[in-house]
């Protein structure tokens, strides 16, 4: 009898004991534990027959076959997309919040009283062992309120919120207890459905008959089963000093791989094949620079695993994501019995399959004599720059002259689905592969596939003869596993660019010409994204500027460049800001990019290298802070880094991690002089940490940064204590109102332009 059946028979029993005990009808006055008359019902919600849980819960895995997430849904549902992207992953989010919800005694929601939702004590959460997902079987640690999570209430909902990235491919067991009250003060109870779960008696006796009238042998076993895996939940609760009684509602989440298969793709990683020469006489000069360093251009052949567009589907890259070969788990997994026709990527099958070797521009800079730098007898040293979403390579031609400066080679290559379209960017026109020789090359193409999928005057889906914009297609919601995998495809191409250094020639004479022992780099905006995991992943790389860097992509792109266009195509479906149905579509995306969202590499990336990071304190592109969700926006990654605040020269021979405010200033100021005095703090501090081998800052003009702050966390709304100005932010990272359940959506966003 399988999991499902269990829940059946529960609901019958439910509702058979409601029908059946007199005490329910003829019990006294009840009392609350401070004595008071109980005068309302709070109930915590907990019906998984009818789809009533906490998100996310490990119920729903019941009945998987390939260690995913296994939600039961109708093709047709105009949510469909979402399960099926929950449904491909191992695991919930490390990023999001849980929510839970409450009503009262007529059904109707209910009224928590926020003051009695207390972390630590009201809610507690642990990480824990757990045998097939629900069976608690032992207590690891227990969370920190106010370091690892908060919890609060909204409404009827109670939201915890993680403060830092839980761990990956681990469990957690989170407790709520009848310290919880409604506003009237009476204590919260547990659904029927949960209270009959918790029971002491069994359901059966010793050889296994119904010891319930009610319930036959069968249905007393199935039942019995259930009550042993809530009891485990309890009993574990119980030896870290929670009261059985107290226990209005316990359940455990798994949390997904982020990990693994970005890191065996680096294991693999071979050196590429690329070709470079250098355009007589074009140096920065023609970009309007100074004329330091001389331009080359050239391709490199990645290996590729999303979708190419094609006769049988012209529009792969917007349907395709990473598939792994069917069955093709690792061990010991390959010895489970595991569904052999799934194509799921995930820690248990990791190696996505190669779709075909995509010829992509490279752009490189090289100083020239201008610079007074010249070749040194070990090669170039390099920075690797990536340029943020909706951007292309060009981008560093803007901080080319700042590389020379210092003696070093620039190199940049595009995300995929970004690069250069000229009848969008006509002054990039030249640098449009199919204008250089590199464009006769078989397979050779910009990275956009030069496709035309969106209008690019209104964003709607549909062709308007002109290519579409770099990275239109890429921030892809209308299909999440495409959105984290451009992601994901953006790491390990940087990966494999980083072990091809050793074999590039940029004076054309064949011969390399870099030192890929002396390799840095610098990542902008929400290329940040996609750079802490290269960081994370890539020895080669010893050290990184970071400027207007952020995480959890979903909540920061809503609440800064992207959120018109989510908010767009989510009305056309009739989906509002501050509904249920919105937030759904919020959590459930962040949920599916998480194993390619820097926040979930940035402690890890910050571990391998020295950092320093720029930002621009009010930031309307890439917000400092997301109300609400405290993992979002720049701060976030400073935390996870633990980025030490400084506004004057800073020198560590162990290397710094640093972080500098900038007081004006715009979100593209790195390479947008529109602040003249900060374009230029910014590149020389970037240039003074790279050069130094990440050991020295240089601040030439402290008038343009934020007097030193001391940036925390307190609670959800993320107040930012910050004695050097005010943080603002533009959009909440959602209310504290989330579903106790996923509804039908009709119709998701794709994104919009950064700035």
């Amino acid at each position: 009898m399988n999991m499902r059946t269990f829940l059946l028979l529960i609901t019958f029993l439910a509702s058979s004991v409601q029908a059946h005990d007199p005490s329910i009808s003829n019990a006294g006055p009840v009392l609350n534990k401070d004595g008071s008359v109980v005068t309302g019902i709070l109930t915590a919600e907990f019906d998984p027959l009818n789809s009533v849980l906490p998100f996310p819960s490990n119920l729903l895995f019941t009945d998987t076959t390939d260690l995913t997430v296994n939600i039961p849904f109708f093709p047709d549902d105009p949510s469909a997309p979402l399960f099926q992207a929950l449904n491909a992953l191992d695991g919930f989010s490390t990023t999001e919040k849980w929510t839970t919800t409450f009503i009262d005694e007529t059904g109707a929601p209910g009224s928590i009283d926020p003051a009695s939702v207390i972390p630590g004590v009201s809610v507690r959460v642990f990480q824990v062992t757990t045998a097939q997902f629900v069976a608690v079987t032992g207590i690891v640690r227990e969370l920190v309120a106010g370091v690892d999570f908060f919890a609060a209430a909204s409404g009827n909902v109670v939201a915890i919120i993680p403060l830092k990235p839980l761990p990956e491919l681990s469990s957690f067991m989170a407790v709520l207890t009848n310290d919880i009250r409604d506003t009237d003060g009476n204590d919260a109870t547990p659904s029927t459905f949960y209270h009959l779960s918790k029971a002491h008696t069994p359901w059966i006796d010793a050889q296994g008959n119904s010891t319930y009238p009610l319930l036959d042998n069968a249905s007393a076993q199935g039942a019995e089963q259930l009550r042993q895996i809530t009891l485990t939940m309890e009993a574990a609760a119980g030896a870290a000093g929670i009261a059985h009684e107290d226990i209005i509602l316990a359940w455990t989440v798994n949390t997904q791989s982020i990990t693994p298969s970005l890191k065996l793709l680096r294991s693999i990683a071979q050196p590429a094949p690329v070709q470079a020469a250098p355009v007589p006489g074009l140096t920065t000069a023609a970009v309007g620079g100074f004329g330091l360093a001389d331009v080359v251009i050239g391709v490199i052949t990645l290996p590729y695993y999303l979708g190419i567009p094609s006769a049988q589907n012209p529009i792969a890259p917007l349907t395709d994501f990473w598939t792994a070969p069917p069955g093709g788990y690792v061990p010991p997994f390959n010895q489970f019995g595991l569904d052999s026709t799934s194509t799921n990527v995930t820690a248990y099958n990791p190696f996505p399959v190669l779709t075909g070797m995509q010829t992509v521009p490279v752009l490189i800079t090289v100083p020239n004599a201008n610079s007074g730098f010249t070749k040194p007898p070990e090669g170039w040293p390099v920075i690797i720059y990536q340029h943020g979403i909706t951007r292309n390579r060009t981008d560093m031609l803007a901080l080319a002259d700042t590389f020379a400066r210092v003696g070093y080679v620039g190199i940049a290559i595009d995300q995929p689905l970004h690069g250069v379209v000229p009848a969008v960017a006509p002054e990039l026109t030249p640098f449009y592969i199919g204008n250089t020789p590199f464009g006769a090359i078989p397979g050779a193409t910009e990275r956009t596939f030069d496709a035309d999928y969106f209008n690019n005057t209104t964003g709607a889906q549909g062709p308007d003869m002109i290519p579409d914009s770099s990275g239109t297609s890429s921030f892809n919601l209308l299909n999440l596993r495409a959105a984290r995998d451009n992601l994901r495809q953006a790491t390990a191409d940087l990966s494999v660019l980083a072990v091809s250094l050793q074999n590039i020639s940029v004076d054309g004479d064949a011969t390399p010409d870099l030192n890929a022992f002396n390799v840095g780099t610098v990542i902008h905006s929400l290329g940040t994204t996609v750079g802490m995991g290269f960081m994370a992943i890539e020895p080669i790389v010893s050290r990184a500027y970071l400027n207007a860097a952020t995480g959890a992509l979903i909540r920061t792109g809503y609440a800064g460049s992207f959120g018109a266009r989510i908010e767009a195509g989510l009305a056309g479906a009739g989906i509002l800001p501050g509904t249920t149905e919105f937030e759904q579509f919020l959590t459930v995306a962040q949920t599916t990019v998480d194993s390619g969202d820097g926040v979930n590499w940035a402690t890890e990336a910050a571990t391998k290298m020295p950092v320093i990071h720029n930002m621009v304190l009010n930031d309307d592109t890439v917000p400092n802070f997301v109300p609400g969700a405290p993992l979002a926006g720049s701060i976030a990654i400073n935390n996870a880094m633990g980025l030490v605040p400084y506004s004057s020269t800073q020198v560590n021979p162990d290397g710094l991690k640093g972080l500098a405010t900038f007081s004006s200033g715009i979100h593209s100021s790195i390479f947008r002089p529109t602040f003249p005095a900060v374009t230029a703090e910014m590149q020389g501090q970037m240039a003074s940490f790279i050069a130094s081998g990440g050991t020295l800052v240089q601040v030439l003009n402290p008038d343009v940064l934020v007097p030193v702050m001391n940036l925390n966390i307190s609670g959800p709304d993320r107040t930012i204590n910050s004695p050097g100005g005010g943080l603002k932010s533009k959009r909440p990272g959602g209310p504290v109102t989330g579903p106790a359940r996923v509804t039908s959506i009709r119709e998701v966003a794709r994104g919009g332009r950064e700035q």
